[in-house]
């Protein structure tokens, strides 16, 4: 009998070692899946809207307009951010709505890793969006956009390609439908 219960306790534990590993991988599909659906899904604004919709990247942070967005009407284009913020040596990563509301997807500790980089049509990965080297006329968005950070300490790469153009379409709000 105590041979039996040493056994059944073994396999309870080696069953909630493996619960636990399946919880853990579906969680990281997820926060990987909002990511990518969010980013994946930038829009160019038109030219007249305010500065601050246009796609801006910094190393730590990047914002424009997504068509799938995580809170809002699919294919309706709507301000979102993700942003990296380091306090006492955990990083979070943040997804922010349009009124700057933020939910915390990703958390890590280490406050030394954690980046966004944009690809550049020439091939080129950049800190920053747009690059100083386009000149006058760069792009709204560019190629991908890559995340580097940690999930359960182990250091994780998404990287994204953006579906959207570079510019916007036709602008069709000027057409008269009537």
């Amino acid at each position: 009998t105590a041979l039996l219960f040493e056994g059944l306790s073994f396999v309870m534990h080696l069953r909630e070692q493996l619960l636990n590993q399946f919880d853990e991988a579906h969680r990281g599909q997820i926060q990987e899946h909002w990511f990518r659906s969010s980013t994946e899904s930038l829009v160019p604004a038109y030219e007249d809207i305010p500065e601050a919709k246009i796609f801006k990247g910094e190393r730590t942070r990047f914002s424009g307009l997504t068509i799938s967005s995580l809170d809002a009407d699919q294919g309706v284009p709507v301000e979102f951010a993700w942003e990296l913020v380091t306090e006492n040596e955990v990083t979070t990563l943040i997804y922010r709505n349009a009124q700057k509301q933020g939910w915390a997807v990703l958390s890590w500790r280490g406050g030394d890793i954690g980046q966004f980089n944009y690809l550049a049509s020439d091939g080129q990965w950049h800190e920053q969006w747009p690059p100083n080297s386009f000149g006058t006329q760069p792009p709204q968005l560019p190629r991908a956009i890559s995340f580097i950070g940690k999930r359960r300490e182990t250091p994780i790469t998404w990287l994204v390609s953006i579906h959207g153009r570079e510019r916007p379409k036709l602008d069709l709000r000027q057409i008269d439908m009537y």
